[in-house]
């Protein structure tokens, strides 16, 4: 179809208005990729702030992985994420497909309460939530804080409910009439076919959990993530007027994430797009 003049001109200028954009979200991160290579002096040099480093010093890294326990602190991120991901999203999975599904008493009111409680603040929960996380034993447990995720509701529940309600149930019908329970059906049928949700799903779930402060900052105060650390880090550098180490550790914490992203980018938006319009 041929375009009129009015069209091309206002798509160049949204195409003017998205190419600034992106090039302010990337701009910062790659300033501060240069900056983490130079010496503290060169740094500081006034006329050198926007020029490459004369030497690369590699060292930054080194020494903030060595100094600072990044890679400690990496490790525990790596271990909340993929445990913290993982139950948040089984848990949407299946309180999606059974309110999406079956046919129940108080079906429509737990989809409505599932909605209206995003709109909460959190920090109206918060004082019942660290009573409740003292009382299962969770504060300060690394290895248990990964339930703090695991809700069942929330964006991913709305996903992929949307997402099963497109499903049709004829295949639950022909594997029951061959003897399948409840479970099979759930597992050997659902799941693979709502899988690139599920994807999706957990990368977005995952990006959020590694860049959580929030909830590590509470609960585990003294086991933190690379969220935390990284803003002690960032006081101590400040003091210490160590600006490049301080850049090298906002790299090391960004950079997984920025690839995963990167590398995951049209499965996220082809699959959380498909699971609305289904809905």
């Amino acid at each position: 179809m041929k375009q009129s003049l009015t069209e091309k001109i206002i798509l160049g200028i949204v195409f003017v208005i998205f190419t600034a954009y992106a090039i302010s979200l990337v701009f910062p991160f790659a300033w501060a990729l240069i900056n983490s290579f130079k010496t503290s002096v060169e740094f500081f040099n006034i006329d050198n702030v926007w020029k490459l480093p004369s030497k690369w010093m590699v060292s930054n890294y080194v020494n903030v992985l060595s100094e600072y326990e990044i890679g400690k602190m990496f490790l525990r991120s790596i271990y909340v994420t993929v445990a913290g991901t993982g139950l948040a999203v089984m848990m949407s999975a299946t309180t999606a497909y059974v309110v999406s599904k079956y046919e129940f008493k108080l079906r429509n009111l737990i989809y409505i309460t599932a909605v209206t409680v995003m709109v909460i603040p959190t920090v109206g929960s918060l004082s019942a939530t660290f009573k409740l996380v003292n009382n299962l034993g969770l504060y300060n447990n690394l290895w248990l804080f990964p339930i703090i995720y695991a809700g069942g509701f929330g964006f991913g529940f709305l996903l992929l409910y949307a997402y099963f309600k497109g499903i049709s149930w004829t295949y639950a019908e022909a594997a029951f009439v061959d003897g399948a329970t409840d479970f099979d059906v759930f597992f050997k049928i659902m799941i693979p076919q709502a899988k690139p949700a599920l994807v999706a799903l957990g990368i977005i779930q995952g990006i959020n959990v590694w860049n959580d402060f929030f909830a590590p900052f509470m609960f585990i105060p003294e086991k933190k993530t690379l969220a935390v650390g990284l803003q002690d880090l960032v006081n101590i550098m400040q003091y210490r007027a160590e600006w490049p180490k301080m850049f090298a550790a906002m790299i090391i914490s960004a950079l997984p994430i920025i690839i995963v992203f990167v590398i995951f980018q049209k499965t996220i938006m082809e699959n959380t797009v498909a699971g609305g319009l289904k809905g």
